[in-house]
């Protein structure tokens, strides 16, 4: 039976509609513990998680990389990235789930420096202060608060905690949050590129496809992408489905030839030549490396 990477609103839970929920406030234990300190690789779409682990210790999955973490440590994991977590007995801490679009619309709005941030996993060291001295646990009661007590305008006024909250946490990070970054028209230009091949990979359309529906011409697309991510179109396209086909066959249970028709490759001889060309691993010598054998 095909099976593919589970895709949570919140972990065990059916997906729903992304504007179904706003924010989610919980503690790590809580749903951790109902699992026995063991959460299976799966992904969150449209979904941002932010967890602060304030006592214990584990490994996080974070797409095919198993990264040990202990408190005090903020994770970072965006929107699609497959992750999983294996705690060492009981943790502490906090879980908050917030859509990362209109997080993402805020930060470029009135702090662009966050931006980049909020779009890679990470595992942020945080020091060991004293409750007192601890910026980040009144964020997170106040956003526990207005999560569960539901007052008027509650999700504006958790949206503004949010960023608080975020703009706290980056300033624990080595990245200087006073240096300025430009958000300018071109830039702007590449993140709708970048969301349309989030949307669109599977359909392997041509580049011209993404540059007519963006107003640009194909050469202009190229030179924007060369300029702002250091490769042509294709290359961004290609990777976005290297990435898809290294999660499916690293946490699916589905054949390398059901993979292949998941994302869009009708023969899955050709799906095999395009993953050894962008990886040099066939995709069954793939499965082998992070420890999977073939589904038949």
């Amino acid at each position: 039976m095909t099976k593919k990477i589970p895709s949570y609103t919140l972990y065990g839970e059916p997906a729903q509609p992304v504007w179904h929920e706003a924010l989610h406030v919980e503690s790590i234990s809580k749903r951790s513990g109902f699992y026995n300190w063991e959460i299976a690789p799966h992904r969150h779409d449209g979904l941002l998680q932010l967890l602060y682990l304030r006592s214990g210790s584990g490994e996080i999955l974070l797409d095919n990389l198993r990264t040990p973490v202990r408190a005090p440590c903020i994770l970072m994991i965006p929107s699609q990235i497959v992750h999983g977590f294996h705690w060492a007995g009981r943790v502490e801490g906090e879980v908050v789930t917030a859509l990362q679009y209109p997080l993402e619309s805020m930060a470029q709005l009135l702090s662009p420096s966050l931006l980049p941030l909020l779009q890679r996993p990470q595992v942020i060291p945080l020091p060991d202060w004293d409750q007192e001295d601890n910026p980040l646990l009144p964020l997170f009661r106040a956003l526990g608060e207005e999560y569960h007590h539901r007052a008027r305008d509650h999700i504006a006024c958790s949206q503004a905690l949010l960023l608080a909250l975020l703009i706290n946490v980056f300033r624990q990070t080595e990245a200087d949050p006073r240096v300025p970054v430009v958000v300018n028209r071109r830039a702007h230009q590449i993140k709708q590129f970048r969301e349309l091949v989030e949307v669109h990979f599977k359909s392997h359309r041509a580049v011209n496809q993404y540059a007519e529906e963006l107003n640009l011409t194909g050469a202009t697309l190229g030179r924007l992408c060369q300029e702002h991510l250091g490769m042509p179109p294709m290359a961004v396209i290609n990777a976005r489905l290297v990435l898809e086909a290294k999660r499916e066959l690293a946490h699916s249970t589905m054949s390398i030839k059901e993979v292949a028709h998941e994302l869009g490759f009708s023969d899955v001889g050709y799906f095999s030549r395009f993953f050894k060309k962008h990886t040099d691993l066939t995709p069954s010598d793939f499965r082998v490396s992070v420890g999977r054998q073939e589904t038949e």
